[in-house]
């Protein structure tokens, strides 16, 4: 497919989709848009006009997706089986791969096929939304009898809404786990043997079929490792034995400079959650929470100063985001994001943290601070997202910043299509064009960009956030504009606001009003905007215990 403006071929879906839209809506007809969208508040025949071109719009965009699902997927589906399931565990699509080596097709019922009744009661428990633990399915090659292990995720789709995945994995056990599991628990090699097997979904009776050994034998073997592991059962067991296989299975640092490490790690689940790590390794933590703007990189001048201070800086990329994977759950209850920060945790071995929430990281901070227990001293929210009550509240932000806070209250496809244009738009300027589009009207955040390496910190942030495509930036926009107030709980963690008195995009009595409302400390900083984390960091850094 051609671009009709520039005859290129778009290189990536992405663009192909932005293409496509950018046929159907031009930017002043967007702008027509967005202003009936604001009168519509207060006037009855701007809002029925409002509903009349959104539907005309939603109705190309429709027919505009249903022939991009037509083209090639990329290349990554056909690599390994990928079944798209119903909630009734009816499949709905199987790719190429599934359908070769295991012989599923569209309309079948995982329930036909040659699945551990367990593990189907399982499947049936994570899918209604009773188990958090997914599980791990077992399905036979059909050429070679040998068992393929499929994980099962989730995902949105614009149409179909909650979709359920089983996707084909290598190997959930390694060597690491097997010698976690015998330093941690005092295990034999054979009995971590037999646990392998176990987490990757064997029955005793095939495990000891395999091993040549007597049933009754594993049996004993997995009844000693209840014991030493000191759980309630065979299946808490291998809820054990998972954690620490993902644990195992961490990567070593991706990339190491002189100011941070970037590194990843398994959660329970299987996702990955992709993190950043300044300042002194041996210090006490504090967890940085990003927002939709700038990434999770702070200045260097920072690192050597946490360094000096005794402060170990870590910032996990929120789900979406950097390369961390998504969960279909959060879209409905982000407060579900607790699980992963617990887990992360975790296996930091982090008992305690200070927890420091930027932009739309803010939400998720809040709504989750009641489920993290005593694993917070402090919550710290800087250039917060307060919820948002109607669109006036952005009526001074910067023009894309007000656009993308309306946008989910309009049209979720309109939103897609512009944030899908408004990143290849970006990239196509450079950083040399971000500041003002980003930031136009809004002078402190303007001036921080004078400064090369914030400039280059907020850019590079920009590429963090798109670095698997636009579905970061489209759910933190959601999140923004939606109830998500009525999740936050009461909490003795202590709460505290700082704001800069030059934020165009969240005014400062917005942050009173909402700090006011659930009894939390402010702080106004003179002069800074919304950037305040990275061009006023000192104001911010000096309340941590």
């Amino acid at each position: 497919m051609k671009d009709n403006k520039n005859g290129e071929t778009p290189s990536r879906l992405d663009d192909m989709i932005a293409n496509v839209y950018e046929a159907v809506l031009d930017q002043d007809r967007f702008d027509e848009l967005i202003t009936l969208a604001e009168s519509s508040i207060t006037n009855r025949s701007a809002h029925r006009e409002l509903l009349r071109r959104k539907r005309d719009i939603e109705a190309h965009f429709e027919t505009a997706e249903k022939l991009l699902s037509s083209l090639q997927k990329p290349a990554e589906d056909y690599d390994r089986p990928v079944i798209r399931l119903g909630r009734d565990l009816t499949v709905l699509q199987a790719n190429e791969t599934a359908e070769r080596i295991l012989q599923i097709t569209a309309g079948r019922s995982l329930e036909e096929l040659d699945i551990d009744g367990d593990a189907l009661g399982h499947l049936n428990e994570a899918v209604s939304g009773r188990a958090e633990d997914w599980p791990i399915v077992r399905v036979p090659h059909a050429a070679t009898g040998k068992q393929v292990l499929l994980v099962l995720s989730a995902e949105e789709d614009p149409h179909n809404g909650k979709i359920w995945l089983l996707t084909g994995v290598e190997r959930v056990w390694q060597q690491g786990a097997s010698l976690a599991m015998q330093s941690l628990y005092g295990l034999t090699q054979s009995e971590t043997d037999v646990l392998s097997m176990l987490v990757s979904g064997h029955t005793p009776a095939e495990i000891a079929e395999a091993r040549d050994r007597s049933v009754e034998t594993v049996r004993q073997q997995i009844k000693s490792m209840i014991t030493k592991t000191r759980s309630r059962g065979s299946g808490e067991l291998v809820a054990v034995a998972r954690a620490i296989a993902n644990s195992a299975q961490r990567r070593k640092p991706q990339t190491t400079s002189a100011d941070h490490t970037r590194a990843e790690l398994r959660l329970r689940d299987g996702r990955k959650i992709d993190y950043l790590e300044q300042g002194d390794t041996t210090g006490k933590a504090v967890v940085f929470l990003h927002g939709c703007l700038c990434g999770n990189r702070l200045p260097n001048t920072t690192n050597r100063y946490f360094s000096e201070n005794g402060i170990r800086l870590l910032s996990p990329a929120r789900p979406w985001h950097g390369q961390s994977d998504g969960h279909g759950i959060l879209l409905h209850d982000p407060a579900r994001y607790a699980h992963d920060i617990c887990d992360w945790l975790d296996q930091l071995d982090l008992e305690q943290v200070q927890l420091v929430a930027f932009d739309v990281g803010a939400i998720f901070a809040l709504v989750c601070l009641p489920h993290l227990r005593d694993r917070v001293a402090q919550l710290i929210c800087i250039s917060a997202q307060p919820p948002m009550r109607s669109f006036q509240d952005f009526s001074g932000a910067p023009p894309q910043q007000k656009l993308f806070a309306l946008l989910p209250r309009v049209s979720v496809p309109l939103l897609s299509y512009m944030a899908k244009l408004g990143d290849k738009r970006l990239k196509r300027d450079g950083p040399g064009g971000f500041a003002q589009t980003v930031f136009g009207g809004a002078q402190a955040d303007l001036e921080a960009c004078n400064d090369p390496h914030l400039l280059d910190l907020f850019w590079q942030g920009h590429l963090f956030h798109v670095e698997r495509g636009s579905d970061s930036f489209i759910n933190d926009c959601r999140f923004v504009a939606s109830d998500w107030e009525k999740l936050i709980k009461p909490t003795d963690v202590p709460i505290h606001f700082i704001h800069g008195t030059q934020n165009r995009s969240i005014r400062p009595e917005r942050i009173l009003a909402f700090a006011e409302r659930i009894e939390a400390q402010v702080s106004l900083v003179e002069n800074a905007g919304h950037s305040l984390p990275f061009s006023h960091w000192r104001d911010w850094v000096r309340f941590l215990d």
